[in-house]
């Protein structure tokens, strides 16, 4: 690295910011707290390079190259250059805050930079989480041009379109490539949601919910209508996928939905209608097969090989490897074998994975004598039906014994499954990791099993007719209650890496995590209560996702679990204590106060008892701000300094920032503002360096900037809710970023912009409603005050300004929020022009 890259990366950049720091690229100069620090130009040019590489670790070559070029300088003028700097910002190299050493390896700068900065802020838009994007296209569509071109029509004519179809005939293929041709009218985005793993209304709307971060305070009713404000002018393309079995509530939903909005437009895949009202249905045909035929010259297997059925059956022999081609000799029996198998796309792909093995005439041959049999023993099925169902008998009897068993095990998954999970079911078969990992990829050759290498880590999917089919034999081998078992004992060990390892730098994996396997953790959830000698695993399963509820935003839905777990089980475990701390701080959460104080006593006790003095201490710092929210403010002291004593004794740093945390908090809401912040500043300081979880950190922060709010520091407060603000864009909380938007509101009625604020105020609470989260009480006191000076200037245009902020796209109100901090944050530090960054 030299200097040219030094330069590139600080092209534009006028000053960087970093708590109570300042460096003006421009005029060479470094505040601290607002007072110039003088350093040597060297020095600062060090600085300048590792804040134009945040995060990196520079080596001492790296930085001597940069700033001194190839002039020759010893290592001890950049060791005496970092002590300087170290100095001038009251940097500690035991403990550092902004310069950390890699003992023999270099330096690394550590600290957030808020305001300008190499690294671009998160981008905020409104759009579908991974979990619910559209894969990429993997594949070729084939012989579906015409119909991609109707449901287009239909798409742009319609708002709503179900593809109708027997199973395996290929709706979702064609849903998905339709939706991916017109993804750029969509620039709210196209949402694929998997109806498979959904059972019945309920659970279906709840997923719904979750999905968009919507939280159900009623029923089915109340949460399609808070859907369809959120959606009413939005471009969206929701892809409703496999919804035969619920086709009823999602008729209801959608219809409820399209009628509480104007833009959203739907797309559904079904065997049969939602019939719901304007609803516009395509049935979806088989591919074009042969007609009755020689196919004996070059011309005829020419022309046979242009037919879609073919087409599709010659491809997918290629991706197995095979060397199959088509010739005169065998075009009549692959003509045969397209019309025997009615052109379903499903039962093509199966049949062309035994042409790796068998001629066409073999395959045939095996076909008349299997699969007619089969299908003819079950007249009651449509003849589609039939064919797909027989042909996926015919493949699961010509499976050897290991592969038979490990598809039926995969059965028990909601959705797809990782190799781990694999692994777990295949202990039931006696089966080791490397054997299923051969089975695995016997399956996918087979096409009866899906990978997706996209996901982290890689996972494997049954598409829905096979998963439903090897139900059934898990069900007839006698084998599925130690198959569940299995699964439940996975999805425990799952929960358990999360308790170890959220509250660190993987937080964000995990989070995504937890949120992708939801519905399997679901499953082994209710199998587990369902059975008495299997329910004490229902809090080693939930209680060990305590950290992980207080990061996510689905409060109501997580209480509910882990009440149903703390009343069926109740042993005196490890798991029940941190369950009953998770439940406490839900309902803390949700500012249900008498049944938070009992839950959170509860645990702290139980987990002091088992000597669990870390659990205990987390229990304490959350049962101090309640405490506190609750008015019991000496009651909120001794239990901080419990917790205090525990976070020392262990040498707990993320502890220790929850004790600093809880006792901050109850300073605030005892009006002691100043205690308050620097609490608040030291339990940041706990946790700011690397291998800690961001969320920690900008909640902490969050707070502190409402605190300097309260004492009058406009740009600190900027500061903070600025860094608050990206790092929640960076977890895709909704609700954190509301909380910044609504202090940004504070600090614009300081500064008299009061048709922001209102704009802002309203777009914060509409958030709130939508996701079910209440104010916190140590912000009431500043939204009431912002409230009534707002109030005071606008007069009778007050609603509707707010009502213009509540109705406007929140990334957009998030962006011009992130202006007006970075402007405080940033300009008004070196002394700018305080009205300019408000324009922008």
């Amino acid at each position: 690295m030299g200097s040219a890259n030094h330069s590139a990366n600080l092209e534009g950049i006028s000053a960087f910011a970093f708590a109570d720091v300042v460096v003006d690229v421009r005029a060479h100069r470094l505040t601290c707290s607002g007072r110039e620090t003088p350093v040597e130009p060297k020095a600062f040019a060090v600085l300048l390079e590792l804040l134009a590489h945040p995060g990196q670790l520079l080596s001492r070559d790296d930085l001597l190259d940069a700033v001194w070029g190839h002039s020759y300088v010893t290592p001890s003028t950049l060791s005496r250059v970092i002590a300087q700097l170290r100095r001038a910002m009251a940097d500690d190299s035991d403990q550092p805050r902004y310069i950390q050493t890699v003992h023999g390896l270099g330096y690394r700068f550590i600290a957030p930079l808020v305001g300008q900065s190499v690294e671009p802020a998160p981008t905020v838009r409104f759009a579908p989480p991974a979990r619910a994007r559209l894969p990429q296209r993997s594949d070729p569509l084939i012989g579906r041009d015409d119909d991609l071109d109707k449901l287009g029509q239909l798409l742009r004519e319609s708002r709503l379109v179900t593809i109708v179809g027997a199973g395996g005939i290929g709706k979702t293929q064609a849903a998905m490539e339709v939706a991916r041709r017109h993804s750029q009218e969509f620039t709210d985005g196209v949402w694929l949601l998997d109806c498979t793993p959904q059972a019945d209304g309920e659970g279906f709307a709840r997923w719904l919910a979750g999905l968009f971060d919507i939280r159900m305070s009623g029923g089915v009713d109340d949460l399609m209508a808070r859907l369809g404000e959120l959606l009413r002018t939005r471009r969206v393309l929701l892809v409703f996928d496999n919804c035969e079995r619920i086709a009823g509530p999602v008729g209801v939903a959608v219809e409820a939905l399209l009628a509480a909005s104007v833009e959203p437009r739907v797309l559904v895949t079904s065997q049969h209608r939602l019939n719901c009202t304007g609803e516009t249905l395509y049935w979806l045909p088989p591919l074009a097969v042969p007609p009755p035929g020689e196919w004996a010259t070059e011309e005829d297997v020419t022309h046979l090989s242009r037919i879609a059925a073919v087409q599709l059956l010659l491809a997918r022999s290629r991706a197995f490897a095979s060397r199959f081609a088509l010739t005169p000799t065998n075009a009549p029996a692959v003509a045969e074998i397209c019309r025997r198998l009615d052109g379903l796309p499903l039962a093509l792909e199966i049949a062309a994975a035994r042409l790796r093995l068998l001629s066409a005439e073999q395959l045939l041959e095996r076909m008349d004598v299997h699969l007619l049999g089969l299908a003819e023993a079950s007249p009651s099925r449509p003849a589609r039906h039939q064919t797909l169902h027989a042909l996926i008998e015919w493949s699961f009897a010509l499976l050897s014994e290991p592969e038979r068993s490990l598809l039926g095990g995969l059965g028990v998954f909601v959705g797809a499954c990782t190799l781990g999970g694999a692994n777990a079911v295949g202990l039931v078969f006696d089966l080791d990791d490397e054997q299923v990992m051969d089975v695995l990829g016997g399956l996918v050759d087979k096409s009866l099993l899906v990978v997706d290498t996209a996901t982290r880590p890689p996972s494997y999917r049954l598409l829905d007719s096979v998963r439903l089919f090897a139900l059934g034999k898990l069900a007839e081998s006698g084998d599925e209650p130690a198959v569940r078992d299995a699964h439940l004992a996975h999805f425990v060990r799952l929960a358990k890496r999360v308790d170890a390892e959220i509250r660190g730098a993987r937080e964000q994996l995990w989070s995504d995590r937890v949120r992708r396997d939801w519905a399997n953790l679901r499953s082994a959830f209710d199998y587990a209560l369902s059975r008495p000698d299997r329910v004490e695993q229902t809090l080693a399963l939930i209680g060990n996702l305590c950290w992980y509820f207080r990061l996510c935003p689905n409060y109501g839905e997580s209480a509910r679990w882990l009440d149903q777990a703390l009343n069926a089980a109740v042993a005196p475990t490890r798991e029940r204590a941190k369950a009953l701390v998770a439940c406490g701080i839900m309902r803390h959460q949700s500012q249900m106060h008498d049944r938070a104080q009992t839950l959170l006593r509860e645990g702290i006790a139980l987990a002091g008892q088992l000597e669990d003095p870390r659990l205990a201490g987390a229990g304490l710092a959350v049962l101090a701000f309640e405490l506190a929210t609750f008015g019991d403010m000496a009651g909120a002291q001794d239990c901080a300094d419990s917790a205090q004593a525990i976070a020392d004794a262990e040498n707990d740093a993320w502890l220790r920032s929850m004790t600093l945390l809880g006792r901050g908090i109850a300073f605030a809401l005892d009006d002691q503002h100043r205690e308050a912040e620097a609490c608040l500043g030291d339990a940041f300081d706990a946790v700011c360096g690397p291998g800690n979880g961001k969320y920690q950190q900008a909640y902490v922060l969050i707070n502190r900037a409402l605190q300097r709010h309260y004492l009058d520091q406009p740009v600190g407060a900027a500061k903070d809710w600025l860094m608050s603000i990206d790092t929640f864009a960076e977890l895709e909380n909704w609700r954190g970023m509301a909380g910044c938007v609504e202090g940004t509101a504070y600090l614009l009625s300081e500064r008299g912009d009061m048709s922001k604020a209102a704009r802002f105020l309203g777009a914060a609470a509409r958030v709130r409603v939508l996701t079910a989260g209440p104010l916190m009480p140590q912000w009431r006191k500043a939204k009431a005050a912002t409230e009534k000076k707002v109030l005071a200037t606008l007069a009778s245009s007050f609603e509707s300004m707010r009502e213009v902020g509540a109705t406007t796209g929140f990334e957009y109100i998030v962006a011009e929020a992130r202006a007006v901090l970075r402007g405080l944050a940033i300009d008004q530090a070196l002394g700018a022009d305080m009205s300019s960054p408000l324009g922008s």
